[in-house]
């Protein structure tokens, strides 16, 4: 099973393997002070061989969020599966199968900087910069609010 791609997003949804994302790509957060909680979607989508799904295939996921030093800040992870046995029996032999899902993240920012959101499934894996900042976003006056 292989990582196709991660968006980080504002907020996801997958009905019928077919995503629906809002703020696809978001990859700043600014806030006035730290630390602040920084919560963020991470929408998946993983290609797999016919004979890598269903209930008897188990695969190993893991999330690692590191600091701007490169610290790990979370690393979890565990196993799952892919799909039900008639999924599984019904999936195409001929290419890979595209099965998208989204979760979610949280994590305590302590200082500005990138922090790296990594996502780990069996061998495969991809990253994503998280970057914090302090103050408004750049063209927001607050004064003229």
């Amino acid at each position: 099973m292989n990582i196709d791609w991660i968006i980080p997003c504002r907020y996801a949804e997958v009905h019928d393997n077919l995503a629906t994302i809002v703020g696809a790509g978001i990859d700043t957060w600014w806030f006035p002070t730290l630390p602040a909680t920084v919560q963020v979607g991470i929408v998946v989508r993983l290609l797999a061989a016919s004979d890598e799904l269903g209930p008897d295939h188990t695969h190993t996921v893991r999330n690692i969020i590191r600091d701007p030093s490169g610290g790990p800040l979370s690393d979890l992870g565990g196993p799952f599966q892919v799909g039900t046995t008639a999924e599984a029996d019904s999936a195409r032999t001929e290419w890979l199968n595209g099965v998208a899902l989204v979760t979610m993240i949280q994590f305590e920012a302590t200082e500005p900087g990138t922090y790296t959101f990594e996502h780990i499934v069996d061998e495969s894996s991809k990253s994503v910069p998280l970057h914090i900042a302090i103050g408004p976003p750049p063209g927001l006056n607050p004064s003229s609010e």
